[in-house]
């Protein structure tokens, strides 16, 4: 009896925090900082290496219901205040260098030629990408693919965060649109994608990471930087409320890193 209630009670408890992790991991919050925090990634990392997925079927639930819920509340607040959320997540995503870099801030002559050249490509892409919580066109099936693939892949590496990767792509707002819609094939292309990345990605993210760790650091805080230009307004109805909320967002990831 005492084995089935702490069997019960593990469960439960992986529920609550597949939520919590469900509910941020649509922000440009780093999802394997949120395992970190969670004390949950060694034990998930070991069981994705060796496919033991069935010990984590309540904390996807719990992930689900998470990213549907704040999906929802997310799209419905961006349509009433898009300038205060675009704000925010500017805000967020300039914090979230903290936790790519970590402690380590000096810049080096390498290192600045790495950051150069995320800071290149991410330019180009946000002069791609448009950014938008409804885009007119919807994206295609390899955009939802890959998008899945890589921010899954990526979320699994702490300190950097999927959503930043989705921005990147042009399909962040489109997924929030298709969460709020609860638009099922759009959902099913991404989530066959995210599944790929976890699987078939992770390790070698992970390998990689940890190799060259410094220079790939570098390379996202470049892309992080050249993409935010994608989500700053071309006009400002009231520039005070945009700077007051990337403030705010900025405050908190900085502090929550």
């Amino acid at each position: 009896m005492n084995i089935l209630r702490n069997k019960l009670i593990e469960q439960l408890n992986k529920f609550w925090k597949g939520l919590v992790v469900g509910l941020v991991i649509i922000t440009p919050i780093s999802g394997g900082t949120m395992l970190l925090v969670l004390n949950l990634y060694e034990d998930m990392m070991k069981d994705i290496a060796s496919f033991k997925i069935f010990r984590w079927f309540t904390f996807g639930g719990g992930s689900i219901l998470g990213i549907f819920l704040s999906g929802r509340i997310f799209a419905t607040l961006f349509e009433s205040y898009t300038l205060v959320i675009l704000g925010f997540l500017l805000g967020c995503i300039l914090a979230s260098i903290k936790a790519v870099l970590g402690d380590d801030f000096k810049l080096t002559y390498k290192r600045g030629a790495v950051l150069a050249i995320g800071l290149t490509g991410g330019l180009f892409l946000a002069g791609l990408s448009d950014f938008g919580v409804v885009s007119h066109i919807p994206p295609n099936n390899f955009s939802l693919l890959i998008g899945g693939a890589l921010s899954s892949a990526a979320m699994i590496i702490p300190g950097v965060p999927g959503g930043t990767i989705l921005i990147l792509m042009g399909i962040y707002g489109d997924m929030i649109a298709a969460i709020a819609n609860l638009e099922l094939l759009v959902l099913t292309i991404f989530f066959i994608g995210a599944l790929l990345g976890i699987f078939g990605l992770s390790n070698l993210f992970s390998r990689l990471y940890k190799r060259y760790n410094s220079g790939l650091s570098w390379f996202f805080v470049g892309l992080i930087l050249g993409s935010i230009r994608m989500i700053i307004p071309s006009n400002f109805d009231n520039p005070l409320v945009f700077i007051f909320s990337a403030i705010i967002g900025f405050i908190i990831i900085w502090h929550s890193n």
